[in-house]
């Protein structure tokens, strides 16, 4: 969840009985038809959200300018997608985008923990670039025959006739009768003859191909390394340069994690690894992946084409539920605002997708060309914000709440006791907000799993943690830098009235409104075992 931002409706223009975003007769229902029936359409959506936005950064974005505003409109992470670019240019993003978060930090006057994240090529296979017509597209005509070939002299040479497959073994482990899909799906082959570097294709789908597309082969799984030397180059420049996450893309396996971060070594241990699924065989193994990674990544596009576009809908909805039960956030990435890459209108389609994956258990959503190259990223992420607070309103969090309490192995743990105590009392005193103070973030990761209907303030003095928090649903990190008191129950007032005094400034909570506490009796990780309800008073402290 991002920061307050100057986009989102002030809690003080409101009655001060009312909080809006909560939906309540439709939150209070007890069957899922009374929810739905009882779903307003006056009733305002809350004035902050709680999924997470991250953003590519392309063409369109790559400037300081454009990524404070994107900040200002909602964006939580900036991702760099290492696909594209060399490995001077991602470095040059990487110390702007950090210039942004800096001066955007002097706008706000408080450190925004803004997250970078960077999705490795993996084992993604592009074509080479168009020579004969200036790099514009040319077309593949259905009915006709193309050759795929892996002979580099074709790399800056491609054509209607013959397109470059950058991965050398592409041939020798396709067979006839396999389908290839280009450019995100839009142009379909089938391999009629086979030779040793070159497959001549029946063009069954037609279209227009431009330079460095995707190349995909559906229900086939390639023999190629998880990690290529460029990727291992660009491991090393993610934790050279100190990144926070690092996507692993075509993630299939629990070993493929592990390798990673074994290559990250000591000093990137403390980088978040997502896990990008994106084919059958990471679907098959994804219980395996959940274990190790920090976070999912579902980019639907290739997993849609490896499973069949119409089991997609089974899958994501799956998929998501077995990372919130894991509690393992999860973002859904590919075609959310697909038609802002050229308006600055969306699609009706699109803000009901965008609501579904929400419902569904979303903790954040990813823009990819839209921000990359779109002609509008900030009007794309302010478009998504608030097309994610009104679908928000419309989760039945209560019986979410039950479902996941249900779920939790008796007896557990005093800091998970305490997270759904917490979220309990949130519910019952309609409290604007959750404060819990945290150090490396568990605290605050379990209390989003059950859900409230609130936003978490979770105050911490680590940096890199706080980045990393964005990935859950519902969670604010705040950074505490004044000098800790050597007393531990005065050092915790300090960070209570810090977090509460900015929560008030920034408009989500007002005086008299009740604020859940979380935290532990003493200093360090591990020690979760208190809650209590408080209200916040006007001279900016709590009672």
């Amino acid at each position: 969840m991002v920061w307050p931002t100057e986009y989102d409706t002030k809690l003080s223009e409101y009655d001060a009985m009312e909080l809006p975003g909560q939906q309540l007769p439709a939150a209070n229902a007890y069957t899922p038809l009374d929810h739905v029936l009882n779903l307003d359409i006056k009733s305002p959506a809350g004035c902050q959200r709680l999924t997470g936005i991250i953003a590519s950064i392309g063409k369109s974005s790559n400037d300081l300018e454009t990524m404070e505003k994107m900040m200002a409109a909602g964006m939580n992470i900036a991702l760099l997608n290492l696909s594209f670019g060399t490995r001077e240019e991602h470095i040059e993003t990487i110390k702007t985008l950090r210039q942004a978060a800096k001066n955007y930090s002097v706008v706000v006057g408080k450190n925004y923990p803004l997250a970078i994240a960077a999705r490795l090529p993996g084992r993604k296979m592009r074509t080479g670039n168009i020579s004969d017509t200036y790099e514009e597209p040319v077309e593949l005509i259905s009915g006709e025959i193309v050759r795929l070939t892996t002979d580099a002299l074709y790399k800056d040479r491609c054509s209607s006739s013959t397109v470059y497959v950058d991965f050398i073994h592409f041939a020798e482990q396709l067979k006839k009768g396999d389908v290839i899909l280009l450019d995100n799906e839009t142009i379909q082959l089938k391999v009629e003859i086979i030779s040793n570097t070159t497959l001549t294709c029946k063009i069954e789908r037609g279209g227009f191909l431009g330079s460095n597309k995707d190349v995909f082969v559906p229900n086939v799984v390639l023999k190629i390394p998880t990690y290529s030397e460029k990727d291992k180059a660009y491991i090393d420049m993610a934790v050279h340069h100190q990144l926070d996450i690092i996507i692993a893309s075509f993630a299939d396996s629990g070993d493929s994690i592990i390798e990673l971060k074994n290559a990250m070594g000591e000093k990137g241990k403390k980088i978040a690894v997502v896990a990008n699924i994106q084919t059958l065989e990471g679907y098959r193994n994804y219980d395996e992946i959940l274990e190790e990674a920090n976070g999912i990544m579902i980019t639907r596009q290739e997993l849609g084409s490896d499973i069949s576009p119409k089991k997609l809908v089974i899958a994501q909805k799956n998929m998501i539920a077995r990372a919130n039960k894991a509690n393992v956030p999860v973002c859904l990435c590919a075609q959310l605002l697909s038609s802002m890459r050229y308006s600055k209108i969306p699609l009706r389609a699109e803000l009901l997708d965008i609501a579904n994956c929400i419902l569904d258990g979303a903790d954040a959503l990813v823009l990819s060309a839209e921000t990359a190259v779109g002609i509008c990223p900030v009007d794309t992420i302010a478009c998504m914000a608030n097309a994610c607070k009104e679908s928000e309103a419309c989760v039945w969090t209560k019986q979410v709440f039950h479902d996941f309490v249900d779920k939790t192995p008796v007896p557990c743990e005093q800091s998970t006791a305490i997270a759904m105590a917490a979220v309990l009392a949130s519910y019952r005193s309609m409290a604007a907000a959750i404060i819990v103070i945290t150090t490396l973030g568990k605290s605050a990761f379990e209390v989003a799993k059950y859900r409230p209907r609130c936003p978490i303030i979770a105050i911490t003095r680590h940096v890199i943690n706080a980045r990393q928090m964005h990935l859950y649903r519902g969670i604010i990190p705040l950074i505490y830098e004044a000098t800790p008191d050597a007393d531990w129950q005065i050092y915790l007032e300090q960070r209570i009235n810090f977090s509460t005094k900015w929560a008030m400034q920034r408009g989500f909570v007002r005086v008299g409104d009740p604020i859940v506490l979380v935290c532990g009796w003493k200093q360090g990780s591990q020690f979760t075992n208190t809650m209590r309800i408080v209200y916040a008073t006007a001279d900016i402290g709590v009672s």
